[in-house]
């Protein structure tokens, strides 16, 4: 009766089919550089790792809606950086046609001048950024002012819709980052333009100078002064602005690296200890093969003795 050698067979074939799998397993994981690439491969972390990537989603939306928003105030901020500079132009060119001893030919000339700096005001309130109009408020599709020579501000109002919008920050507050064009340029006070008003200022002073009128001249440069204060004003709006949407952006990116590390430490493969274990699973499956290889040949001895 010659021993049978099945049993010891099964089991050798189990631990190689074990060995194999896991060395699969191993390799793929090295080589793929992730750990968990299918819900089989960790079931427990699987809840963990796909809230963590909707909230890595979330973050880079936010980033992105930052950097509009940031590319919008910058904008905001350089136009009115321009509306300040022609402000002190006409300043200056008040200050010229206030002098008795200018003429009125001379004053003409000046008019001229000022009504390249109103033009230049009008085209700084359409201000766009990727082709919205970012002094129009909720109504960005078209500009809020035209020029108007027939208007008392030399401007026409086009529309008045408030600026509403916000971008929310990684941590869900709300961040203010637009002024409307009648904000900024065209302040009122019961349907009347209010101190600060810069197109009035302009236009009052065009008036003065095309009419000659030295008092009149003298009044609107004390309305261009006001105008000047008024617009440095918003202007703190759109710098603070600009400093809450770089300290948002820096949180978001704090954020995105913590949840990256996050994820990656439940996802990734830990290459060192993988590599460990594939190297004593090669190693496993040498010993497995070479078990196998010594049943079928006693399994063929077996076979001629029988």
């Amino acid at each position: 009766m010659f021993p049978t050698i099945s049993g010891a067979s099964m089991q050798y074939l189990d631990d190689l089919n074990r060995t194999q799998e896991q060395l699969n397993q191993t390799q793929a994981q090295v080589t793929s550089g992730k750990r968990v690439e299918q819900a089989s491969d960790a079931p427990a972390d699987i809840p963990e790792i796909l809230q963590l990537q909707s909230n890595l989603a979330q973050d880079q939306q936010v980033q992105t809606n930052l950097g509009s928003a940031g590319t919008e105030v910058s904008a905001a901020d350089t136009a009115l950086q321009s509306v300040i500079s022609l402000i002190s132009q006409a300043q200056s060119l008040a200050a010229e046609g206030a002098s008795s001893n200018v003429s009125a030919a001379t004053r003409a000339d000046l008019a001229t001048s000022v009504t390249g700096l109103q033009a230049e005001l009008v085209t700084l309130s359409q201000t766009q950024v990727n082709g919205r109009y970012i002094f129009s408020g909720d109504q960005d599709t078209q500009p809020a002012y035209q020029l108007d020579p027939t208007q008392p501000e030399g401007v026409q109002q086009l529309l008045t819709a408030p600026a509403t919008r916000t971008i929310t920050d990684a941590s869900g507050t709300a961040i203010a980052v637009a002024l409307t064009a009648s904000q900024i340029f065209d302040p009122q006070s019961a349907g009347a333009p209010a101190s600060g008003n810069t197109f009035a200022a302009v236009n009052d002073l065009l008036t003065a100078l095309q009419n000659n009128d030295q008092a009149g001249i003298a009044t609107a440069a004390n309305e261009l002064q006001s105008a000047n204060d008024y617009v440095n004003q918003q202007l703190t709006f759109y710098g603070a602005a600009e400093n809450r949407i770089s300290d948002a952006t820096t949180l978001a990116q704090k954020f995105q690296t913590q949840m990256t590390s996050d994820l990656g430490a439940l996802q990734d493969t830990d290459i060192p200890t993988a590599a460990a274990a594939l190297s004593q699973e090669q190693l496993q499956m040498q010993a497995a093969t070479s078990a196998e290889a010594s049943i079928l040949q006693m399994k063929s001895i077996f076979y001629y003795l029988a």
